[in-house]
């Protein structure tokens, strides 16, 4: 059986990339000043991430059999993430989501149309295929994901979680985690829900660590990152970058950590170089264009400078539309 570094469980969606200057009144058009299509979804895109620097991945997770899914699934395949294990439901629709950034206030809103493709079950699961992982990253925790991470730790690996919402599959679920991260909204409402002082990072990190993974981080955009593993606490500051699109900026975090630490970076370290693989990312529009190599992460680390080169190149594939 062939062996992957990194299992992703998560289904992916198509995103329609709109670049314009301010969303118009109800009633009136604006102009798009650019457009792409871009495969999307926090797990499928971390995995590009990972694959991108230098790991090997697959995705287990469902579209439907219409175009969005089948485009959805040539995108995985251009990034060369593994898809053998997706499920194509019959008769039904992928995931869909319109991501409109504003230029004039730097802002960005999501239109999205969550499909109906039926879910990957317990079941279902090739139990053989998990276990030969390494790692492996969730995000919506269902049956089918903590099935999953109970099989991956039975093997004695490991499993990451991008959690972006203070929601109850997550938090209910500390146990099966290894490493944690969540984002500002995560944080926030975690903090509003509990009565915890905002401001008390460590201890509310380490709350959340009592409860299972030993690494836990936040990330807060352009305010950087802080984390707790074992008994240490860190800040990491935000790269500073000109800045085009965020999306799949948390995305991208998540699957380039995965890739520093299997490649046995420290903790704080991989928490640095992620940050710097999102702030490129954010350079470029849509979640993967921007995405570099680990060649491109190591020159702006230790010298400031992005080398586009072959991002140009993502670039103007993804200008050109997702080919079947």
């Amino acid at each position: 059986m062939e062996k992957f570094d990194l299992i992703g469980i998560g289904d992916p969606f198509l995103d329609l990339v709109a670049h314009i200057d301010k969303l118009p009144p109800s009633n009136t058009n604006c102009k798009m000043k650019s457009h792409c299509f871009q495969g999307g979804g926090p797990v499928p895109t971390a995995l590009v991430a990972a694959t991108r620097l230098g790991l090997k991945t697959a995705l287990i997770g469902s579209v439907g059999d219409d175009l969005f899914g089948r485009l959805s699934l040539s995108d995985l395949n251009y990034n060369r993430v593994d898809t053998s294990h997706m499920k194509v439901a019959k008769g039904k629709k992928s995931n869909f989501c319109i991501c409109m950034t504003e230029e004039a206030v730097n802002g960005k809103e999501f239109v999205v149309f969550t499909g109906n493709a039926d879910e990957v079950t317990p079941s279902e699961l090739d139990v053989d295929f998990i276990k030969s992982a390494k790692m492996l990253h969730c995000g919506l925790m269902n049956d089918t994901a903590v099935k999953a991470c109970e099989l991956i730790h039975f093997a004695g690996g490991k499993v990451s979680i991008d959690a972006p919402y203070f929601a109850e599959h997550v938090y209910k679920n500390y146990k099966h985690f290894d490493i944690f991260i969540c984002s500002e909204m995560y944080y926030d409402k975690m903090c509003l829900a509990l009565s915890l002082e905002h401001n008390d990072y460590e201890n509310n990190l380490r709350s959340v660590q009592k409860q299972g993974p030993d690494i836990v981080i936040a990330t807060f955009g352009e305010k950087g990152c802080k984390g707790v593993y074992g008994n240490k606490y860190f800040e990491k500051p935000a790269f500073k970058v000109q800045v085009c699109d965020t999306t799949g900026a948390g995305d991208v975090f998540h699957g380039a950590f995965d890739y520093y630490f299997l490649n046995g970076f420290s903790v704080e370290d991989c928490a640095l170089y992620a940050s710097a693989v999102s702030a490129i990312k954010c350079t470029c529009p849509g979640g993967r264009a921007g995405i570099p190599t680990a060649a491109t992460v190591d020159k702006f680390v230790n010298e400031g400078i992005i080398e586009y080169g072959d991002i140009i190149e993502r670039v103007k594939h993804y200008e050109n539309g997702i080919e079947l």
